[in-house]
């Protein structure tokens, strides 16, 4: 077992790396791609749980491994019995719910195909929730990795003023050519919202209906008959078809345990309780992005935040005149350094100068081509 869980945790676990996107982003790809993938592969050790199904029928101890084998591909199904009346399956001769007698004009029967694909399932999940992260980081390219030139491990580095140069040197260079970085890393987040609400009505497809309110019928089981035994159910029924002596089709009935229910019906309750809280962060997340793009307050105070700074009116300018796409790509460069770094490259790409964060500095004067003026470095800001 430990090692299916080790596995996985190099998905999650911190590591030394440059950040490109938020942490609900990192939700998505990180967190949920790695509780799928796990769940996908405790599901498949059958090892843990036993034989996955295990049918019995009248008169034997245990069915050949053929009837197992085709109670599994052809499905299982149990009776409808969870009505108003719940005396409805102990009227019918039958002691376990959805396995009694059946009677045409009380029972329905309902199949159940979809454990023998749960392993698919969760698999396909797990790769549909890492495309968006992936999607990002081809159009992303290392574009902010390359930038930092190392900045963001070592704050200290001896060279920190020239790679901040040629940072800045790139930003401005670039300056009013960074829009697709900008909308693409936008259109990822959109991604990653329309992703998680398809996931919900993908299950819910795959659970024949089942899964949409299947944790308020756990919270309220009330209002709800048995939301677990009907949806995940431990004992099912299967029918037997095979030619006879006679060379008629003959068929018997074999009672059915499935195991691998006890663990499935975990993992869809803590699927459940996990999407709709992801799909809410998700929501709340682009919310916050379009205030970003429409509001250049919000965006100023995102900068003096990030560089732990109070912003002159002309700094404020700079920042409000800032186009989307620019001010994207440097605060995605100022997530990944430390406030002091941070300033100092806002400073120098935006050409402005702080006396409260420079008080020592005998020169206050504000010379946005210092190495024009006079050639040397010692003026630079």
């Amino acid at each position: 077992m430990l090692h299916i869980v080790a596995s996985f945790i190099g998905l999650i676990k911190a590591r030394l790396h440059t950040n490109i996107d938020s942490t609900v982003f990192r939700l998505h790809y990180r967190w949920t791609t790695s509780f799928c993938f796990l769940a996908c592969a405790l599901v498949s050790a059958t090892e843990y749980i036993g034989n996955a199904i295990q049918c019995l029928g009248s008169g034997t101890d245990q069915s050949p491994k053929a009837i197992n084998t085709y109670c599994w591909i052809m499905s299982t199904h149990t009776l409808d019995t969870y009505g108003n009346d719940e005396t409805f399956y102990k009227s019918r001769g039958s002691n376990f719910q959805g396995t009694g007698n059946y009677d045409p004009g009380v029972h329905e029967i309902t199949y159940h195909t979809y454990y023998q694909w749960v392993p698919f399932f969760l698999f396909f999940q797990g790769c549909l929730f890492y495309l968006p992260h992936l999607l990002w980081k081809t159009i992303e390219g290392k574009t902010a990795d390359k930038l930092l030139q190392g900045l963001q491990y070592y704050s200290m580095d001896e060279e920190k003023d020239k790679k901040r140069e040629n940072i800045v040197k790139y930003l401005k260079e670039t300056r009013g050519h960074n829009l697709y970085y900008a909308i693409s890393y936008l259109m990822c987040e959109a991604l990653n919202f329309v992703n998680v609400m398809a996931q919900v009505f993908l299950l819910d497809k795959f659970l024949d209906g089942a899964f949409l309110n299947f944790g308020i019928k756990l919270m309220y089981p009330g209002t709800h008959a048995a939301p677990l035994t009907s949806t995940f159910p431990r004992m099912t029924k299967c029918h037997f078809r095979y030619h006879g002596t006679s060379g008629e089709i003959a068929k018997d009935e074999y009672i059915c345990l499935l195991p691998q229910n006890i663990l499935n019906e975990k993992v869809f309750i803590v699927m459940w309780f996990w999407l709709i809280t992801l799909a809410t962060i998700t929501a709340i997340e682009l919310i916050w992005r379009v205030t970003v793009v429409v509001s250049p307050f919000v965006r100023i105070q995102l900068m003096e935040q990030r560089g732990k700074l109070t912003a002159d009116p002309k700094l404020e300018k700079t920042i409000r005149m800032m186009q989307l796409g620019d001010f994207c790509l440097l605060y995605n460069l100022g997530t990944n350094l430390d406030a002091g770094n941070f300033r100092d490259l806002l400073l120098a790409y935006t050409n402005c100068h702080d006396n409260s964060v420079h008080p020592n500095n005998d020169d206050t004067s504000y010379r946005p081509y210092s190495r024009m003026d006079d050639g040397t470095e010692e003026d630079k800001v």
